[in-house]
């Protein structure tokens, strides 16, 4: 039986009446309802009141049993009881305040009566229990005990009327929270819950594809926030394979979280970040991440205004990273620096099958690089360097590279300024090359000729694997014509050219042919000499400068003219070397800067105009 003693001091009554206003006003309508005294329905308690009343003192509350005040009572003491067990649960601490305070307001009542007073508030409010209240002494600790067993929980019919935020249960309220998302298996929940989070729009297009094995999310307008709000459910995503997020502007920050997504996601393979403005410190992060991911086998990060300074963090994960196999890494802005990493990764690996270069800034010594890599390769099946500036010198190693590299069986070379002669190197190459078969080598600077030898050397190999060859934009001949039907017969090779070359191309009339004595001065002109060099080299003037430019100071000295002239085998003499500084030397200082160079090369086309011009007006 468990006891709980009641203490009605009045030092605690005031505090509890502070605290609780309302109930004090409750007590003072009970009391003015039973005329004094405080008394109740059942007949026990009013037996016992009969059995005391000659004890009581003049303080004492005059009797009262009337029907009506115990029923006034018993309604006042339910609406007591109704806020009692809305605000305090109906706790036994809470019973002893009010009973406390009943006893203050009944000040000067002797011992007796104060006891009496507790016994019938006490058997109104629990009327269930079994009370067992010990009266041997007259001291103010007087025990009332309630059995266990005993106790009657009773319903808070109006506690909703008094719900607030200060009753709610914060913990288990986080662990419903928990298990609620816990039990998202597909990861909608987490990424709704993420948008909110990151104050974006879910894209109804991913969740609806969130269980798929290939999510593709082209130009969806995602931004940084809300690759960062998919990166959440991806991490335990074990369905998607193949996502595409191309054209989403995620910047660097959502290469970051993609990165980080990539440390716990095991299922991804093939991710597509093209045109995404991601920058350089975006692909080293994810790079580093890479260096460790076994999983992702087709890597695209075209167009993320990358340059040479992220081509070392690329080389060096190819270096380390065995399972990726298809990497492109088209219109960027790679140049010389970048060809070198990418020359030693193409030494090392071997897993890399296919590898898209195309449309970035390798020009002349990076091309070297890239088809030395080449040479060295054992792995590369695929190789696109279309758009590069690689000339003649890039040509010519490109066939260096084909005698030897025997794993290379597609290669784009188009739009690279290749003259006749750089297509005559590769033509060699294919002599002995039983590999390759694909090759894309049209919209370059050669004519019928140089495909006419291309396509005898193809002949040549008996043992050519050649399927498919591209001369697009390439004016063919008659000879041509009839070899390729051949060939297309017996080996079932495919060609494309630009058609057949016109007789009347070449046939020029009479009247507008310079002179001798004109044709003669124009070929001697050393300004002539250096524009046919750039033409068959397939240079533009910016890549003559460079590598003229040894040092690298932005100006071409005699000596540094007279040197790159002697190494290309050009048929020049001293004098008209010397007259070519001063045609170009505007400024008289020794040196030729680069707009000095575009300066000449204007004059000598507009004298080139004025000459042919005025030829022609003489023969009219």
């Amino acid at each position: 039986m468990a006891d709980i003693t009641m203490e009605p001091k009045q030092s605690e009554a005031v505090d509890l009446v502070l605290e609780q206003p309302e109930e004090e006003t409750f007590i003072k309508d009970i009391e003015n309802s039973a005329g004094g005294e405080i008394t109740t329905d059942n007949p026990d308690n009013s037996q016992r009141e009969n059995n005391t009343s000659h004890n009581k003192n003049d303080n004492t509350v005059p009797e009262d049993n009337g029907v009506s005040n115990n029923e006034t009572i018993s309604h006042t003491f339910q609406r007591v009881q109704r806020t009692s067990s809305a605000r305090t649960k109906n706790t036994l601490s809470c019973k002893s305040a009010k009973f406390s305070r009943m006893l203050l307001s009944h000040g000067g009542a002797d011992t007796e009566s104060q006891n009496e007073l507790m016994k019938n508030i006490l058997i109104t409010q629990f009327d269930n229990y079994n009370l067992e209240y010990d009266s041997d002494d007259d001291t103010e600790d007087n025990v009332f005990s309630v059995t266990d067993s005993d106790r009657v929980e009773y319903p808070d019919e109006d506690d909703a009327d008094y719900d607030t935020d200060l009753e709610m249960d914060i913990d288990k309220w986080l662990d419903d929270e928990k298990r609620h998302i816990g039990s998202d298996l597909t990861g909608e929940k987490r990424y709704i819950a993420s948008c909110e989070v990151a104050g974006v729009v879910p894209a109804s297009y991913f969740v609806r594809h969130i269980q798929e094995n290939d999510v593709c999310m082209r130009f969806h307008g995602l931004g940084p926030q809300g690759v960062r709000a998919m990166c959440v459910p991806l991490k335990m995503n074990s369905k998607i394979e193949k996502l595409d997020l191309e054209g989403n502007d995620i910047e660097e920050d959502g290469c970051v979280c993609l990165s980080d997504m990539l440390r716990e996601n095991i299922y991804i393979t093939k991710l597509v970040l093209s045109n995404n403005r991601i920058g350089n410190d975006g692909v080293i992060t994810l790079c580093d991440i890479l260096k460790r991911n076994d999983a992702v086998t087709t890597l695209d990060i075209s167009g993320n205004e990358l340059s040479d300074a992220s081509a070392v963090q690329i080389s060096e994960m190819l270096q380390k990273n065995a399972t990726i196999k298809h990497l492109l890494l088209s219109h960027n802005q790679f140049e010389e620096k970048a060809a070198e990493c990418f020359n030693e990764a193409l030494s090392v690996n071997e897993a890399l099958e296919s590898l898209d270069l195309s449309w970035n800034r390798f020009r002349t010594r990076g091309a070297v690089c890239i088809a030395e890599g080449v040479q060295e390769n054992y792995g590369l099946r695929c190789l696109n360097l279309c758009m590069n500036g690689f000339g003649l010198d890039g040509a010519c190693c490109m066939g260096k590279a084909l005698k030897v590299n025997r794993t290379l069986q597609e290669l784009d070379m188009c739009f690279n300024r290749i003259p006749d002669k750089g297509i005559e190197e590769i033509a060699i190459g294919l002599q002995t090359n039983d590999v390759l078969k694909s090759l894309k080598i049209g919209s370059n600077q050669f004519g019928g000729d140089s495909a006419l030898f291309l396509l005898k050397s193809i002949d040549k190999n008996d043992s050519s694997a050649l399927n498919y060859l591209e001369l697009l934009n390439v004016e063919v001949t008659e000879e041509f014509m009839d070899l390729k039907k051949m060939l297309e017969a017996e080996r079932q090779l495919k060609i494309l050219h630009g058609g057949l070359v016109c007789d009347d191309t070449y046939n020029i009339p009479t009247s507008w042919r310079l002179d001798d004595a004109v044709e003669s001065w124009m070929s001697k002109n050393p300004m002539s000499i250096l524009k046919k060099y750039i033409m068959e080299s397939g240079y533009r003037l910016i890549d003559f400068f460079k590598d003229f430019d040894k040092d690298g100071n932005m100006y071409i000295t005699k000596d540094e003219l007279t040197k790159g002239l002697e190494t290309a085998n050009i048929n020049i003499t001293g004098t008209q070397i010397q007259e070519l500084v001063q045609q170009l030397d505007k400024d008289k200082n020794g040196k030729i800067d680069f707009a000095e160079l575009i300066e000449g090369d204007k004059e000598y086309r507009e004298m080139q105009r004025k000459i042919l011009k005025q030829k022609i007006e003489e023969h009219k």
